[in-house]
């Protein structure tokens, strides 16, 4: 009797070690409706947290909260036991969904920490850390809404940072300062002045790099050259079309150009500290919402598993280059001047656009004359030693405090004071206003050295005269306002 029972519980233990070890791959919810409806945003909370429980290499951490107190989750994927501890291992940061009505940035997130958590991807993270963000603006993706429950466009507030959800990203990268940053997106062919043209772009997705020139050019130039043609590999090898991020009205109305020069997006603000930074823009459905989901998710997985075997790949050389980059910034050696006004230019190529016709849906390629690839300075200054804010100008020095730029009570040694004078009209393109020597007593000011990550940064912000001056947002425009003198002073050497 005692050989029995102790047979029948041996057999109910293995048993239910089979069934543990037979547990059915993860799934995520929007993949277990047949892709008819999106995850919605307490089952997103409930699968990271399922992830996270299924696999040892994924933690799950709330870093902020959103403007309707919604909780903003990170997934922290990697292996301390794994790989050489000598070497240093590429950290990567994804963030999906700034935007609320582009649903497959977030489910295509969803879909990748479901394989890390299923463990399709373990060999990763000898050479990688991966952080994934994969619901940025969870009160936008709950209405479906572009903008934050604040109505605020999360994607063009990465320079004020009014909303808290650009503020605990912004955080979050300084935490942990990744050598990589992927910001995850949709874009909308379907426009009627497209279909006016005849044809709407249909590229599965579109992958962009930095473009703003101050951007060190060798992680430009690697992230142009070397990485987007892997992961256009990949793509289409798993049936998907792939572009380089264009971005314009049609070709009959306007320049098609690659994205934009300001560092007020998720791209380019990281980018201006060195990042190695990338865009990913899916393609939305006619519906902005469920038509062609599944389609759409899987789209955005494979680039991103593409650039994460990209990243692996190169990860000594991605390491090495950010590092070295950031370095000149912090130590002042990132060279001498900064292009504050720049313009897009053509190269003297044509661009041969794929399009699918809005009249019968057959494939076609138009020549695009008016094509604008290439950035060139307009105006350049030298860089200061670093700049001084008004002692009693408490906005602006909240907004150096909020994106940790350093600041000092003492202007090294001796050095020569100048104010610009704004003109009436104030700042035009092309026209760099006049500077005045001053001859005055700094006890009334703080110091913001140009020689930290920010350089470049604070150039691009502080020049009245900058394309993207702090003083052209709505809360800093009394910077600008009124003829005279511009009240943030260049601190430049006497040598």
């Amino acid at each position: 009797m005692r050989y029995s029972t102790f047979l029948f519980a041996t057999v109910i233990t293995a048993g239910i070690l089979f069934l543990q070890g037979c547990e059915a791959p993860l799934q995520t919810p929007a993949e277990s409706a047949g892709f008819d409806d999106i995850t919605h945003y307490d089952d997103v909370i409930v699968f990271c947290r399922e992830a996270a429980g299924r696999s040892d290499l994924i933690e799950m951490e709330v870093f902020g909260q959103s403007a309707e107190g919604r909780d903003l989750v990170v997934m922290k994927a990697g292996n301390d036991h794994a790989g050489d501890p000598e070497e240093e291992k590429v950290r990567i940061l994804m963030f999906a969904q700034q935007h609320g009505n582009e649903q497959s940035s977030k489910e295509g997130s969803l879909l990748l920490i479901r394989d890390i958590a299923n463990g399709k991807y373990d060999h990763w993270f000898k050479d990688m850390e991966l952080w994934i963000i994969p619901q940025v603006n969870p009160d936008g993706g709950a209405e479906n809404n572009r903008a934050n429950a604040m109505g605020l466009d999360l994607n063009r507030d990465h320079v004020v940072q009014q909303a808290p959800e650009t503020r605990a990203l912004h955080a979050l990268f300084r935490q942990w300062m990744p050598h990589v940053t992927i910001d995850v997106h949709e874009y909308f062919p379907y426009r009627d002045a497209w279909a006016e043209f005849g044809g709407y772009k249909q590229f599965d997705v579109q992958v962009g790099v930095t473009t703003n020139i101050n951007i060190d050019q060798q992680v430009q130039q690697f992230s142009l050259t070397e990485t987007l043609p892997w992961i256009e590999q990949q793509l289409e090898a798993g049936g998907f079309s792939f572009h380089n991020y264009l971005v314009g009205p049609p070709p009959s109305e306007g320049i098609t150009r690659h994205s934009t020069i300001d560092i007020n997006d998720g791209r380019q603000s990281f980018g201006i500290l060195n990042t190695m930074s990338f865009i990913f823009e899916g393609i939305n459905g006619r519906d902005r919402y469920v038509d062609q989901l599944e389609h759409r998710s899987i789209g955005q997985l494979t680039a991103m598993a593409a650039m994460m075997d990209f990243m692996q790949a190169n990860r000594e050389k991605v390491v090495s280059m950010v590092n070295e980059s950031r370095k000149q910034l912090t130590q002042g050696k990132a060279g001498n001047t900064v292009a504050v006004q720049t313009d897009y230019v053509r190269s003297g190529e044509p661009l041969y656009m794929p399009l699918k016709s809005s009249a019968t849906g057959a494939d076609t390629i138009v020549r695009v004359e008016n094509y604008h690839p290439l950035v060139e300075p307009v105006i350049v200054v030298e860089r200061p030693l670093g700049y001084l804010i008004p002692a009693d100008d408490q906005q602006l020095l909240q907004w150096l405090s909020l994106h940790d730029i350093r600041t000092k009570e003492q202007v090294p040694g001796e050095v020569k004071i100048y104010a610009y004078q704004l003109p009436e009209t104030g700042p035009r393109k092309g026209e760099a206003p006049a500077k005045t020597r001053l001859d005055l007593e700094i006890n009334n000011y703080v110091f913001v050295p140009s020689a930290q990550l920010h350089g470049n940064f604070l150039s691009l912000t502080l020049e009245p005269h900058s394309d993207i001056a702090l003083g052209r947002h709505q809360d800093f425009a009394y910077l600008l306002d009124g003829v005279g003198q511009y009240p943030v002073y260049r601190v430049e050497s006497i040598q």
